[in-house]
């Protein structure tokens, strides 16, 4: 191509090879070689800005190839302005000036946008080499482009955009030195530039209304895109300069239709700033009437209805505009009532009116965006109670109920109003899913409003509640009539009927859900007449029935207020004691409620989540109000225990016995009677006993548990009494009451009546009371069988066991479809519990599938749960570590880790964090001499193996849904888990109730009908305060743990191998913990030369691997000091590590071992210097991002240090004049000076 030699020709070959490259019939290998071709001229050819400006300036080049030719001169800018001549720069320069001055096309044709763009790009790079110290002229010159025309000045305005954003915005620019001083240049000059801009505003839009020419419609709407730019982070003082005159245009501009849509989003990057109040409170000038009055009636300007695009873009300036509202908001509430100057703004009523307007609007999006600003003011305690604002709640709460009503995704053949709530849904969702999604999230902010206006008007929200249900129940009994009549029952969750109670139900809870948060409550007889009310509804139909119950549910408040106002002669007390039965009784006919017709799939279906929504519901009400049960507690369970005698009579599934059960339990915890509590848990258990030990052939080997639930014969649907099918059903429900027992049976909160009540055995050695469980003498000697289910359980993955299976059943231990999404972050949609149609019947082999999830998950779960609730009883059984080796350990090397996961998170975690002191050396160092090393191998073994997938391309980007990123999403989170009980075991800290998942467990299969009604969901007993654990100190476990060698040296490997793997979580984790791991042992003496080496080598593997992630690298210089710190005096070779890193300066490492010596170390703190020397001896070794790979390096020079400039009272520049009109004749010699 150079042969050919001069300018005109190459550019003239450039330009037939752009053209081939963007043909789109171009041949593959054509298109190739063309882009090979150009990019070898880029990169190799002197001549690169010269052809670049002929090809940009050519009237014969099309727009590609003069795109190209800007490219061209950009390349030369970026990458070789510091070794090209001054004349070459000055020629650029000047030619690029030329350029701008004679424009690139119209200001109103967007199809030159890019190559707008791309001669604003090589201004800005100039600038950002020469200015200002050696281009002093640049904006006069720039202001000067401006008088040619709009094209000229839009040109300009692009130049300011591109500039702000890598100076200030973006923050792109390589020198920090170069920015900081662009950055001061910009400020020196904010007041001319934002006089410039406000000048461009009022001279193009007055001229657009004289003429309405596209060009100054074109060059206003860049103004304000520029100006979108600066007002984020410019001085206060410059967005207020001439009285506030940007906002009052801004405001002004809200309501030409041309230009509403750039002024929105200029004017919320404005009230949404940050910062301190000095800066913020000007802004509060927006809560003046005039601009007030704009944004009001800029929201009420009517779309233009005969025009799709018209109501999209109409559509998109009002969420804009809420962007605005929702800023204002926080400005409001930020700084009223902070001192006496910031106080109410005298026109609030305008912006509530505004925001009530705008909730009202059909759009979901809008009256969201609306109901977030409601809850940013009700939440602020001056305006919740401001009288504007309690005059406007009926009426919000008016507006906001009916949006609560769920709304189905239209078809496409729906409403033919543009301006209906379902166009705008189908303008914005694509997909039934997509909508389901955003619906339910602003379901739950509307019905937030519903719960903060009850917490300043209570009475206005449940009179609005009252009324409501009042309505319903009256039309429910007329529908009830008419179904008895009929015969036909619709259990439809899109029923308009069913809807409108869903929603009713959903307020009606959040409403009462903070009645007891407030002073002024509602009347208690007005809210038992609506409790009987619910109650003297008959109704036939089982998802009209399940509502109710979960109106008397959250009606239930007013029967526990009551209760607390009984005396001799209080009737109100007495009528709430005396609707208790009448509840209990409409409880108890739900479970044995029978659908109009049992032989219709969707009615037998509602019936069924009606039994569980009424056993779920007792539970419920057991947990929060015991007191009140207790009195009736013999009635209750007198009827439990007739349902348990005749369970098929009544189609009671044993999961919800179990879950009556539990009710029982809950209640009989407040018994605080020891003896009494005990005999009630036995009665429970007694039959138990019997089936657990009838299990015992079942459970001697995996082959005979394979026979006994059937995993050996072909997974056909067994007829009832099916003997596989009962011992499935058998075993789930012995498993399930145990582990209800466990779960739910504890002794009394208060030390006083847990002494009275006999439950108090002794004292710890800090003088705590020790309680004993009244369940742990009857569960104890049911473990040895749960322990061998679990060792079965194990033992299925063994070979042996998986040859046994039946050929239908070959993939039976694969993972469920839902734990597959959970682990990979796949939001599941929400979905309505009382929906009998969203599960397909599932064929024999899903069941067999999610029986074996919920006995291996109750296992775990059961035995989780055992160390908090049985305590000191659990850890002194003799054998204990032995038999936890031999069962739940058992066959470790064949069970994949989705398995392993719930024995580590669910079962191990909360073992060893509730694990008394005086147990430590018997039960839990075994466990860990056996795990740490089976884990650390494993965990090297599947890291490895992911490795290698990553080197062999079958883990990248573009897979998402293969086995291989599965194992890969698992072993991480197998890694995290395990290092989150290494950090219990060694220093301490705190467990959730992550290891109860609320899925998991013995409700796995089920859903929940109401909050807090879960079978088995409450997180195990917390011990004492952790802070001495959640400090930097080896706790008394942690050190018994790495005194012992072999538990020691494992669990140090895991940690300075977790450093070095692929997840830059799992460092983090890991770096947390070496670090008081490595104090201990320094200080314990069990460190040698060996593993000092390899824990400091490993800090550099992991700067290696994480280094260019900020957080981890923050962590990772920090150990890898202290570790030279503690080390380096007493292993002088890890000086000799520090040498093999590449290109490291000897005088660096000789420096840093100075400052080691020298300076002692202070507790754990790190000196800034020694960090910044170890990050400077490791640069070579941290990685980089894969979009910072491949990169060209951009070096851009620093210039000679700015004079400083003597700023008069508001920072302008007193001695330069006005920058725009002056020096615009200054000399090229001096714009660009000598070079550095």
């Amino acid at each position: 191509m150079a042969q050919l030699g001069g300018t005109e020709a190459l550019a003239a070959e450039l330009a037939t090879a752009v053209d081939l490259i963007m043909h789109p019939h171009t041949q593959q290998q054509a298109r190739l070689e063309a882009y090979m071709a150009c990019e070898r001229f880029k990169e190799e050819s002197p001549l690169c800005a010269q052809v670049g400006l002929f090809l940009a300036s050519s009237p014969q080049s099309n727009q590609q190839v003069r795109h190209f030719g800007l490219q061209l001169i950009e390349y030369t800018i970026k990458f070789r302005w510091n070794c090209i001549t001054h004349e070459e720069k000055v020629y650029i320069k000047d030619n690029a000036i030329k350029m701008l001055n004679v424009g690139v096309g119209p200001a109103e044709d967007r199809t030159l946008l890019p190559t707008k763009d791309a001669l604003s790009r090589i201004i800005v790079e100039m600038i950002k080499r020469e200015w200002p110290q050696q281009w002093s002229d640049l904006l006069p010159e720039l202001s000067q482009a401006c008088t040619k025309g709009e094209a000229q000045t839009e040109l300009v305005l692009l130049v300011f955009l591109r500039l702000v954003e890598d100076v200030a915005l973006l923050q792109t620019i390589e020198s920090n030195q170069r920015r900081k001083d662009m950055y001061q240049a910009l400020n020196n000059n904010m007041n001319d530039i934002f006089e410039f801009f406000l000048r461009l505003v009022e001279q193009h839009v007055t001229a657009f209304r004289e003429t309405k020419a596209s060009a100054h419609s074109r060059v206003v709407e860049m103004v304000l895109l520029t100006l979108s730019g600066f007002v984020e982070w410019v001085s206060i003082q410059h967005i207020m300069s001439s009285n506030g005159k940007l906002m009052h245009f801004l405001c002004i501009l809200l309501n030409d239709k041309a230009f509403q849509c750039n002024a929105a989003e200029c004017l919320a990057q404005i009230t949404n700033r940050k910062g301190q109040a000095k800066e913020r409170k000007p802004l509060l000038q927006l809560f003046n009437e005039e601009p007030l009055r704009y944004i009001y009636q800029a929201s009420q300007i009517p779309p233009d209805s005969s025009s799709s695009l018209a109501i999209e873009q109409h559509h998109n300036f009002l969420k804009k505009l809420l962007q605005v509202l929702n800023g204002m908001a926080q400005q409001l509430v930020a700084l009223w009532g902070k001192d006496d100057a910031t106080q109410r703004p005298v026109h609030l009523e305008v912006l509530l009116e505004c925001l009530l307007l705008l909730t009202q609007h059909p759009s979901l999006s809008v009256a969201h965006g609306a109901a977030l600003i409601w809850q940013l003011l009700l939440k602020h305690e001056p305006c919740s109670k401001d009288f504007a604002m309690v005059n406007y709640i009926p009426k919000l709460i008016h507006t906001i109920a009916p949006r609560i009503v769920k709304l189905p995704y239209p078809s496409a053949s729906g409403s033919s109003n543009s301006l209906s709530t379902e166009a705008y849904i189908r303008l914005e969702y694509d997909s039934e899913e997509e909508f389901a999604l955003y619906f339910f999230r602003c379901r739950t902010d509307f019905l937030e409003i519903f719960r903060l206006a009850t917490l300043v008007q209570p009475l206005v929200t449940y009179g609005y509640c009252e009324q409501w249900l009042q309505q319903r129940l009256r039309n429910a009994v007329a529908e009830a009539d008419a179904e008895v009549k009929s015969g036909s029952v619709s259990c439809s969750v899109l029923d308009p009927v069913y809807l409108e109670w869903d929603a009713l139900v959903s307020v009606l809870d959040g409403v009462l859900s903070r009645i007891l948060l407030v002073a002024e409550r509602p009347s208690v007889p007005a809210g038992l007449r609506l409790l009987e009310d619910c109650l003297k509804l008959e109704t036939i139909n089982p998802l009209i029935y399940s509502i109710l119950l979960s109106c008397i549910s959250a009606l239930f408040v007013f029967l526990s207020m009551s209760a607390c106002q009984i005396t001799a002669t209080n009737c109100v007390a007495m009528s709430g004691v005396s609707l208790l039965p009448r509840v209990l009784d409409k409880i108890f006919r739900a479970l044995v409620l029978k659908p109009p017709n049992e032989l219709e799939k969707v009615q037998a279906k509602s019936a069924k989540n009606l039994r569980r929504h009424a056993a779920s519901l007792l539970v419920k009400l057991a947990h929060k109000y015991p007191l009140l049960l207790l009195p009736v507690f013999e009635q209750i369970n007198g009827h439990v225990e007739l349902l348990l005698k005749e369970p098929g009579q009544h189609q009671l599934c044993r999961l919800m016995r179990t879950t009556l059960q539990e009710a029982l339990i809950l209640i009989s915890n407040h018994f605080c009677d020891f003896e009494r509590q005990t005999l009630f848990i036995e009665h429970i258990l007694r039959d138990k006993r019997t089936e657990w030990l009838a299990f015992g052939e079942a459970l001697k080997s995996p082959l005979d548990f394979m026979s006994f639930v059937g995993l050996d014969k072909p997974p056909i649907f067994a007829v009832e009494g099916a003997p596989s099918l009962q011992n499935r059903s058998r075993l789930l429900d012995a498993l399930h009451v145990v582990l209800g027992v466990v779960k739910r049976c504890t002794w009394p909160d208060d030390p006083d009546r847990a002494q009275r009540g006999g439950f108090v055995i002794g004292c710890t050695e800090l003088g705590n009371p020790i309680c004993r469980n009244p369940a742990t003498k009857h569960v104890v000697p049911l473990l040895s069988h749960v322990l061998s289910l679990m060792r079965v359980l194990n033992e299925l993955f063994a070979p042996e066991a998986l040859l046994a299976l039946s050929e239908g059943y070959r993939g039976i231990h694969g993972m469920l479809e839902h734990e597959k999404k959970l682990l990979m972050g796949i939001c599941a949609l929400p979905t309505d519990p009382l929906d009998a149609t969203i599960r397909s019947e599932p064929t024999a082999f899903e069941k067999m599938q999610t029986f074996m999830m919920m006995i291996t998950e109750g296992c775990y779960h059961l035995m989780g749960s055992a160390g908090p609730s049985l305590g000191r009883d659990l850890y002194q059984l003799l054998g204990l570590s032995d038999a936890i080796i031999t069962n739940v350990f058992s066959r470790m090397d064949v069970v994949p880790d989705y398995r392993l996961r719930p024995i580590i998170r669910v079962f191990f975690k909360p073992f060893v964090y509730s694990c008394p002191p005086s147990f430590y050396d018997s039960v839990l160092v075994p466990l860990f001499a056996h795990l740490a090393p089976l884990m650390c191998e494993r965990l090297t073994r599947r890291w490895i193996y992911i490795a290698s997938l990553y080197e062999s391309g079958q883990l990248n980007g573009e897979v998402n849904d293969t086995q291989e990123v599965l194992e890969d999403q698992l072993n991480r989170t197998l890694t995290r888990e395990y290092l989150d009980v290494l950090k219990i075991a060694l220093v301490g800290g705190q467990i959730g109730a992550d290891h109860v998942a609320s899925g998991a467990n013995a409700n796995s299969h089920s859903v929940a009908m109401e909050n807090e009604e879960h079978s088995m969901d409450s997180a195990p007993q917390s011990r004492a305060s952790q802070s001495a654990l959640l400090s930097d100190i080896i706790s008394d476990l942690g050190g018994k743990l790495l005194r012992n060698g072999l538990i020691g040296n494992y669990v140090l490997m895991t940690l300075l191998k977790a450093i070095a793997w692929n997840d830059g979580m799992c460092s983090m984790k890991a770096v947390n913990i070496a670090a008081p791991v490595m104090r201990f042992l320094a200080a314990e003496k069990l460190m040698d030369e060996n593993k000092a080496v390899t824990a400091f080598t490993a800090v550099l593997q992991g700067m290696q691997v994480h280094g260019q992630h900020e957080a981890n690298q923050s962590g990772l210089v920090t150990l890898g000091v202290q570790f030279y710190e503690l080390l380096r005096p007493q292993f002088p070779i890890l000086s000799e590590v520090l040498q093999h890193i590449p290109s490291v300066n000897a005088a660096d490492i000789q420096k840093f071992d100075e400052k080691i010596a020298v300076a002692p170390v202070k507790g754990n703190k790190v000196d800034r210097a020694k960090k910044d020397i170890f990050k400077k001896l490791t640069v070579q070794l941290v990685g980089r991002s894969v979009n910072q790979l491949f990169r060209h390096e951009v070096q851009i020079a620093n210039l000679p240090p700015m004079q400083s400039m003597h700023k008069g009272a508001k920072g302008s520049s007193t001695t330069s004049g006005d920058i725009m009109d002056s020096n615009q004749n200054a000399s090229l010699a001096r714009l660009f000076g000598a070079e550095k």
